[in-house]
């Protein structure tokens, strides 16, 4: 058989044309005023999705089919030439059950039961909400402005319930106040899913699940947060086990909040075994990802955080960190002072195990540094920086160890020290200090000698450029 038009035309021999053409021009009239009356009853019932075909327009293309057959079976000579028989049309699909409408998002959650499934697709809403039962929200779009383009709600989403799914939001522009976000899950909630989402614009933070417990965001683009993109403040009971991963963290603190309090990528506090990991962060105003106060046992791993202001990864009054196989780059030059703009900043904090970074041409490689932090009082023991790669500019910090007091960081009994890390400065050694441990050291050996290295070692021109080249990061300032 071969196809023509919308027929399957046969492919034996040609039967003699009718005699009696009346009969083709009677098919065409009821196939013409069946196309007549589906483009009345298409027009009355409303429209349907763009991409589906109507009943007219499946009837049409059978219509202009056989209209373009009965023309060609006729030759130049006006005579009537021998036809093809065709198949019978098929018959038209029907047309698509229209999408229910948008409705309201209030009434559309509450109407989905316990463990449900609501389904946004392109909704666009311009109000709040709140979740109060386990379910599963898909798609949809939620604008906290009205439509003259003022900002007039303050959240996007309030989540309520534990073991709730948010998949694939986007979310744009609240006027939320500072350490609070946009999307908020309340304290004690568990088993909150938000992933594949796109929040940005709102005033404090996009996202704030702090005080949630095994809880994960992951796969989303968390942006243009006025104060911070993910804001992660428990209470000291709540905020354990929460995750990050796989997501982008760019462009927050765009109304300029003051970075000594807090702002920037992400700040987390009083969270018990957080993991932060194989996210993108840059841009920044503030931290990269800044976990302050009581944060106990987490991890940092896999993240690649360049281009922000202040350091790449802050550890500060807390215990027990491992940051481990990150890629930092460029960070900290809007703090260029001491070692407080490092790639990596451990800051009044014990138990910080760092390993396995590569860290360049930050205004700082990696810090330990101690103050009297009678505020929140941690001791700055069992810190321990090994097997990383620090690459830097002249007359900069490669590794700074220090202590504005008279504290107890350099006693032997508090365990800080370093070992096996890999260095390289695009200057020869010189007068300039490059190391701090118990005062600066213009040399390798001289800081080798101290607890702050052991057996550290420079990197040869080639080898730095291979480094940094296989980790996909720039080669030079």
């Amino acid at each position: 058989m071969s196809l023509v038009g919308s027929h399957f035309i046969g492919e034996g021999t040609p039967r003699r044309a009718p005699r009696r053409p009346d009969r083709r021009r009677g098919r065409l009239l009821a196939l013409g005023t069946a196309l007549l009356l589906l483009d009345f009853i298409v027009a009355t019932e409303g429209t349907s999705a763009s991409t589906a075909e109507s009943p007219a327009a499946t009837w049409r293309t059978s219509y202009e089919t056989i209209v373009v057959q009965e023309g060609a079976a006729r030759s130049s000579t006006g005579k009537v030439a021998p036809m093809v028989a065709a198949a019978p049309a098929p018959t038209p699909t029907p047309a698509p059950t229209a999408a229910p409408s948008c409705g309201t998002l209030q009434a559309r959650i509450d109407a989905t039961p316990t463990g449900g499934i609501l389904d946004l697709g392109s909704c666009v809403y311009r109000a709040s909400a709140t979740v109060d039962r386990a379910m599963t929200i898909r798609g949809g779009t939620i604008d906290g402005r009205d439509a003259a383009g003022t900002v007039v709600r303050e959240t996007w989403l309030v989540v309520n319930a534990s073991n709730v799914t948010i998949d694939g939001l986007v979310g744009r522009h609240a006027s939320n106040p500072a350490q609070t976000g946009a999307l908020r899950v309340k304290a004690g909630v568990s088993g909150f899913t938000l992933r594949n989402c796109d929040l940005g614009y709102a005033a404090g933070a996009n996202v704030a699940y702090g005080g949630a417990n095994s809880s994960v965001v992951e796969d989303c683009a968390i942006h243009h947060g006025g104060q911070l993109g993910v804001h992660l403040g428990g209470d000291g009971t709540n905020g354990r086990n929460n995750v990050l991963r796989n997501s982008r963290i760019y462009a927050n603190n765009t109304a300029g909040f003051d970075i000594e309090w807090e702002a920037g990528g992400l700040k987390a506090t009083r969270q018990t075994g957080l993991r932060l990991e194989g996210n993108e962060v840059y841009d920044n105003a503030g931290p990269g990802l800044w976990c302050d106060i009581y944060c106990r046992d987490i991890v940092v791993t896999g993240n690649r955080i360049h281009h922000n202001t202040h350091a790449g990864v802050e550890f500060e009054v807390s215990t027990g960190a491992t940051i481990r196989s990150n890629w930092l780059w460029e960070n900290g030059w809007g703090k260029p002072q001491y070692g407080w703009g490092a790639g990596i900043l451990i800051a009044s904090s014990g138990g910080a195990d760092v390993s396995d970074n590569i860290v360049a041409w930050n205004y700082a490689g990696i810090s330990v540094i101690s103050q009297n932090r009678q505020d929140w009082s941690h001791s700055a023991t069992n810190n321990y920086v090994h097997g990383n790669t620090i690459i830097g500019e002249y007359d900069r910090w490669l590794a700074f160890w220090a202590q504005d007091w008279a504290g107890i960081m350099f006693d032997a009994a508090s365990n800080n020290r370093g070992s096996g890390n890999r260095y390289w400065m695009n200057h020869a050694e010189d007068s300039h200090w490059r190391f701090e441990w118990q005062g600066g050291k213009t040399t390798l050996p001289a800081f080798n000698a101290t607890p702050g290295e052991e057996g550290g070692r420079y990197l040869t021109d080639a080898e730095k450029d291979s480094v940094l080249a296989n980790a996909g990061m720039p080669t030079a300032p």
